[in-house]
């Protein structure tokens, strides 16, 4: 059998509209706050009316009176329980109708009196079409009444204002009803409006996470094999025979791979340093070698429009305080957008030099060209998504430069008219003595290697990329290690069954089975043996702080970023830090470090 409408529904929370009886049309929401201060009036008016009437030997009215009255506040008591009335609306008409009339008959002009707050009373408790009815009945049971005692003059004054008061309290109720359902219309849009932009603001909530771990995934895919290729060409040179020219190459290589590297880590970067999370690791940065090198990268580009690039570098070094990474894209960015806006001919001009601020001593790089940013865009020159006149621009140029020399605690500053434009990148200048740099040279074996051979210890190898088992054995010397590999958890938990290694190198991200749950259940089948934990070494292409925590609640005990270098390595072989093994600093100075490549120990 099918249900009607009214069935499918379902059930409403009638807390707030406890009598339906009692409210159809006028302010819905608030019928029964008007029924209460009504019922309250009507008792306060009528309670000692009744009470007198007993005294008065009226002892029918005083029935009637003290019904109604009782009617009244059972039925005012239910609706601010939020319950259903008591006393249904046909009793207390006919208590008052009854009580009505024997006032009328008894008292005159008195009696009718109490039609009139007796209309108002049924009019605001009664739906309108059954208050109407009942008002229309005391109407004309009143007409008869009042001719008895009051003739016909009187009486049709009486009628014709009962009537008003009938009509009137229609009026108004239309009124209110109208402007209630104005009201109830526009809280219904707003309501729907805010739940659309809720499910929209969570929608891109859920996109930016989404968003967000598809870069993380992407950023490590291409870490992994990058890693393996910047760790090689150093494997080939500690192997000694190299040629000069393949030294070069070699070189080429190394630094290419470890560029890469950095701009995939700067995407992530870029992230933090809007929500704040950044961590800023300071360095003396030396802004004149960078300014050369950008200069050579955008030489063609610069003959290809005739441009000439005056270069205005101080004798000796000047050096900021900053991140080499944050300090190369920023004059990168930079030089080439004065390139772009600079006119076919014309000259860009670079000047680095030491300068006073109210901030103190700084570093200044200012850059300019002849060109002149349109008014209409220098207000929001640095403003995310701004561009102008510029075919595939993104407008985060400007934006992201600002933003990086911001977090190395300088300052980017744009100047434009017809003289041309001048950006000008302030960076704090670095006090503390400058340390060596090995760039670009090859490194000689380590002496601390020799002087500190290694233990033998039984090592295993966990990762699911076969050139990163191979890159990380050939950086293990066997012997005195005895070193063992497995190409995910679930096979590197079978090795651990079959016999315990001294130093586990764990993936975090592997097939059939991670990293970190492979270290919880070594954990607990070492825990469970009897046996000397294992030095658990976390080996991922992740280096961001949430992952670093999760590696020292699920036990690891160090985390080795990828590429490591042989010193690294070593240093986990011996329970130190990587982060503080030398190939670490000899990276840093190569670009490594300015990217990210922080080392935590997490123990």
């Amino acid at each position: 059998m099918p249900l009607n409408d009214d069935a499918r529904r379902p059930p409403k929370d009638t807390r707030d509209e406890p009598v339906r009886e009692f409210a159809q049309g006028f302010v819905e929401a608030h019928r029964h706050r008007i029924f209460l201060g009504l019922s309250i009036a009507g008792t306060l008016l009528l309670g000692p009316f009744a009470i007198n009437n007993f005294f008065q030997d009226r002892v029918a009215l005083g029935v009637f009176t003290s019904t109604f009255v009782a009617c009244l506040l059972a039925n005012a008591y239910a609706i601010a329980r939020h319950r259903a009335p008591v006393v249904p609306a046909a009793v207390i008409f006919v208590a008052s109708l009854l009580g009505l009339a024997t006032a009328m008959y008894n008292n005159g002009l008195i009696g009718i009196l109490w039609a009139y707050p007796g209309i108002l009373l049924f009019h605001f408790m009664l739906p309108r079409r059954t208050a109407n009815m009942f008002n229309v009945t005391v109407v004309l049971m009143s007409i008869p009444l009042a001719w008895m005692h009051l003739g016909p003059q009187l009486t049709a004054r009486v009628a014709v204002t009962l009537l008003l008061l009938v009509v009137f309290s229609n009026i108004f109720s239309y009124i209110a009803d109208t402007q209630h359902a104005k009201e109830a219309e526009q809280r219904e849009r707003l309501d729907a409006l805010v739940r659309q932009l809720e499910e929209q603001n969570e929608a891109l909530r859920q996109a930016f996470s989404v968003r967000e771990e598809v870069e993380r995934i992407a950023r490590h895919d291409l870490k992994t094999p990058l890693a393996s290729i910047a760790t090689v060409p150093r494997l080939l040179r500690e192997r000694g025979s190299v040629a000069p020219e393949d030294d070069e190459l070699l070189g080429t290589v190394e630094r290419a791979a470890m560029r890469v590297l950095s701009m995939v880590n700067l995407s992530l970067d870029l992230f933090r340093m809007e929500d704040g999370t950044y961590r800023l690791r300071a360095q003396a940065v030396d802004l004149g070698a960078l300014v050369q090198t950008v200069t050579r990268e955008l030489q063609a580009h610069a003959h290809s429009k005739r441009l000439r690039t005056e270069l205005h570098l101080p004798p000796e070094p000047l050096h900021a305080q900053g991140e080499e990474l944050l300090c190369y894209s920023t004059i990168a960015n930079l030089m080439k957008n004065a390139l772009e806006a600079s006119p076919e001919g014309g000259e860009v001009r670079v000047t680095l030099q030491h300068v006073s601020d109210a901030d103190g001593e700084c570093v200044e790089l200012a850059v300019h060209n002849a060109g002149e940013v349109p008014a209409a865009v220098r207000e929001r020159f640095f403003e995310k998504y701004a561009t102008h006149g510029k075919a595939g621009g993104t407008g985060l140029g400007a934006y992201s430069a600002r933003l990086m020399a911001r977090v190395q605690r300088g300052s980017l500053r744009m100047a434009s008219g017809p003289e041309g434009t001048t950006l000008s990148l302030r960076l704090p200048a670095w006090h503390a003595a400058v340390p060596a740099r090995t760039a670009g040279r090859a490194p000689a074996p380590s002496a601390a290697l020799r002087i500190e051979p290694l233990p033998a210890l039984s090592v295993l190898v966990v990762d699911d990329d076969e050139y990163n088992i191979v890159v990380l054995k050939s950086l293990l010397p066997s012997p005195p290690l005895s070193v063992r590999t497995a190409v995910n958890g679930r096979a590197a938990l079978e090795l651990s069954r079959e016999a315990r290694a001294d130093v586990i190198f764990l993936d975090l991200e592997m097939p059939v089975m991670g990293g970190i749950e492979a270290a919880r259940r070594i954990r607990a089948l070492q825990l469970q043996r009897g046996e000397e934990p294992s030095r658990i070494a976390a080996f991922s292409a992740y280096d961001d702080e949430g992952t670093r925590r999760q590696c020292l609640q699920a036990g690891f005990d160090l985390y080795l970023a990828k590429p490591a270098t042989r010193e690294e390595v070593f240093a986990v072989l011996r329970g130190q830090d990587p982060a503080h093994a030398q190939g670490a600093g000899e990276r840093a100075d190569q670009g490594g470090g300015a990217c990210g490549w922080s080392r935590a120990s997490c123990t």
